[in-house]
């Protein structure tokens, strides 16, 4: 199945939704983000490293689309999804998603495939969703993809 041009980050499910002001540029709709010292927004910066599931949506209320970057100190809006609701997340240039993949953090806000921690051990307790849609080829750009929080 081809990847869907997304138009919103929440797809369907159970979401809280919060404001929280950005503690850095270059935070991107369906970007694994987690917050700073100061409560402030950032991108989750550890691959494969777990963090509460907080992913930066589009900013609706202003007009933006999913595409639209947040600059530093603005709000930016974001979702808290429960366990099986879908989401649109980001996914690494260079991934292979297919149904059934699992992700995690990339270690820059983009979402990776979820294979192993490097020490060769697979670490049940890192922040991580299932691709319910994919392609068979690498993405040539970071891309929504649709995934189920598990």
């Amino acid at each position: 199945m081809a990847l869907a041009t997304h138009r919103r980050i929440e797809n369907r499910g159970n979401f809280l939704y919060e404001g929280i002001k950005a503690g850095e540029a270059g935070v991107y709709p369906g970007m694994l983000c987690k917050l700073n010292a100061a409560g402030e927004l950032i991108k989750h910066n550890i691959a494969e490293g777990e963090c509460p599931l907080i992913i930066a949506a589009e900013d609706a209320l202003q007009g933006k689309n999913v595409a639209a970057v947040y600059t530093d100190d603005n709000e930016v809006s974001c979702v808290l999804p429960g366990k099986g609701s879908v989401v649109n997340v980001l996914v690494a240039s260079g991934e292979v998603v297919a149904i059934g993949t699992q992700l995690c953090s990339g270690g820059n806000g983009t979402w990776i495939r979820c294979e192993a921690a490097t020490s060769g051990t697979f670490i049940n307790t890192i922040t991580k969703l299932e691709c319910i849609e994919g392609q068979t080829a690498a993405l040539t750009a970071n891309t929504l993809v649709a995934a189920r929080v598990i």
